[in-house]
């Protein structure tokens, strides 16, 4: 925390007003609350603006609204690096239609999608390769923040001994497909 507020001082950029947006839901209400108040003791004017969620993603997605913070969640649909990079922190995702976008940061590093590209073409010819390539993705654009983690769910499941290869994913919930019952 003080090297925060030494950071936050230092950037002089404490007299702007700082509003975060959330949606209806106990959860991000109660994330958006924790997270303005941390921004109030760095020294920001910080405020909660909380809507229904049909008119959060509306404005988030579409980045003439000027949204300067908005508390989102982004799950793998499938284990790869690529769905979290491709789809929400590429040039090509944000100008595709800025109107209508999943890149809610506006996110653009020509350089780090030309990585991305070269890190996914390598993917089922050398492995390791597009691992380390995707790594330096990663550090590249971790580097630039366009998005603050604050937080990762986990989930704990008890399941009756009469189950078996019960799996679970963090998008969709159960795979039943998958589970068997004795």
């Amino acid at each position: 925390m003080g090297k925060a507020l030494r950071l936050t001082k230092d950037s002089r950029a404490t007299n702007v007003p700082v509003t975060l947006w959330t949606f209806d839901g106990f959860a991000d209400r109660a994330v958006g609350s924790y997270l303005v108040g941390l921004l109030k003791k760095l020294g920001y004017r910080a405020s909660l603006h909380t809507v229904p969620v049909d008119l959060f993603f509306n404005a988030i997605s579409n980045f003439r609204s000027k949204i300067q913070m908005g508390l989102v969640s982004w799950g793998a649909d499938f284990p790869a690096a690529s769905t979290f990079f491709h789809s929400v922190l590429t040039c090509r995702s944000f100008y595709r239609d800025p109107a209508s976008t999943a890149n809610y940061a506006g996110f653009c590093d020509p350089h780090s999608d030309k990585l991305a590209s070269r890190a996914q073409a390598a993917q089922f010819t050398d492995p390791g390769a597009a691992r380390r390539l995707w790594g330096r993705v990663v550090r590249m654009v971790t580097d630039r923040a366009p998005w603050a983690p604050v937080l990762n769910e986990a989930s704990t499941v008890f399941v009756s001994s009469r189950v078996g290869n019960y799996q679970e994913s963090p998008v969709y919930g159960p795979l039943l497909a998958q589970i068997w019952v004795r």
